[in-house]
């Protein structure tokens, strides 16, 4: 099964790494942080920018959208976090907070608040109305690359530059030997999944932390992994140029796309699973169809 080219998306500034990216809930644009230190939104069915974010002083590494697909929430090397109005793209206020790069946000599926995790080794709960900080949580000793929340909202899972994984109050899931770079968990809230620079994804119960089975994906360091929302498939990115797809039950490869000339730094789905976007070290997004 062949994934099918539908469009690419090139930024303005040459060589500027698209470190995040992710698809509206509506489906009909996908959002963009990188190297530019801009927030991008492109319009899936024309092609052009709907909106330029300016404000970030530093990369942008992670960008996430909220449930209502109102608002972009973006997390910087400059160490701050910005919420912006997607519609109008004006900044509706900064949270500072953090004393390093805000690696990763994730936004709760209420669309109230916002987690983030960054260099400085913490985790920070915000209000993201009144961006207020809610409790900061130190489950790490050292960087947090990236971070999750289960389907209800009611837990943070967080992967590390130890190559632990944490996940909420259950405790600590070793067995990576690098950094965590990514970890997402499948819509049915049963696995989680998890990427990272020992170049293997692994896959976990997430009810008892148990790993179910071990991948080696991609050479070179896995980059992002996100999964389909039938819980099915998982959708992985790595150093090695490519994107893969896995099935979730076998761990067996369904396909495998090489048609990079640079790293894939992440990747992302459409809510109805049929679209596979990726941001590229060359600031190429590419938008595929699901085979």
């Amino acid at each position: 099964m062949e994934l099918e080219h539908i469009l690419g998306l090139w930024l303005a500034v040459p060589r500027a790494s698209v470190y995040s990216v992710v698809v509206t809930p509506d489906g009909h644009s996908v959002v963009s942080g990188g190297a530019d230190k801009t927030v991008l939104v492109w319009d899936l069915h024309t092609a052009k920018q709907q909106c330029l974010l300016r404000g970030h002083s530093d990369w942008v590494y992670s960008v996430a959208v909220t449930p209502d697909g109102e608002t972009i929430v973006s997390g910087s090397l400059d160490k701050t976090i910005k919420i912006w109005n997607l519609r109008s793209g004006k900044e509706i206020r900064t949270l500072q907070g953090h004393l390093d790069t805000v690696c990763s946000v994730a936004i709760t599926p209420d669309g109230q608040r916002i987690i983030s995790g960054s260099k400085d080794t913490t985790i920070k709960v915000w209000d993201l109305n009144s961006g207020q900080e809610i409790r900061t949580l130190t489950p790490h000793s050292d960087w947090v690359y990236s971070v999750a929340l289960t389907p209800d909202g009611q837990t943070i899972v967080s992967g590390c530059a130890d190559g632990t994984i944490q996940v909420g109050d259950i405790g600590k899931l070793t067995g990576h030997t690098a950094s965590v770079t990514s970890v997402a968990i499948t819509p049915n809230g049963q696995l989680l999944v998890s990427g990272s620079i020992d170049e293997t994804i692994k896959v976990w119960d997430l009810a008892t932390g148990q790993q179910r089975y071990s991948i080696t994906a991609h050479s070179g360091g896995v980059t992002s992994v996100a999964i389909t929302p039938d819980s099915q498939k998982i959708v992985s990115s790595g150093n090695d140029k490519a994107v893969t797809i896995w099935d979730v039950k076998t761990g067996k490869k369904v396909h495998k796309c090489t048609d990079y000339v640079e790293a894939v730094l992440s990747v992302a789905l459409s809510p109805d699973g049929q679209l596979i976007a990726s941001g590229s070290r060359n600031s190429v997004i590419k938008l595929w169809k699901m085979p």
